[in-house]
């Protein structure tokens, strides 16, 4: 009587574990995808010399934040 119960719950369980993973995964691409965008997007501004895309290893003022002068 518990083993159909046991057994469905397990079966449910591998179910949605299996769904999850896949999920994960099709993220993982999107987020891959928008990475390899964003790095052609940079590397073809820099390449035609554009001023509103920060250079790689460059840091860009934060809005609202206080720089500091001296």
């Amino acid at each position: 009587m518990i083993r159909p119960v046991v057994r469905g719950t397990i079966k449910t369980s591998v179910k949605l574990a299996v769904d999850v993973k896949r999920a994960a995964h099709e993220i993982n691409e999107d987020i891959s995808d928008i990475a390899a965008e964003a790095s052609a997007e940079a590397f073809a501004a820099d390449v035609r010399g554009d001023a509103e895309v920060p250079r790689q290893g460059t840091k860009k003022p934060r809005a609202g934040k206080a720089v500091a002068t001296d």
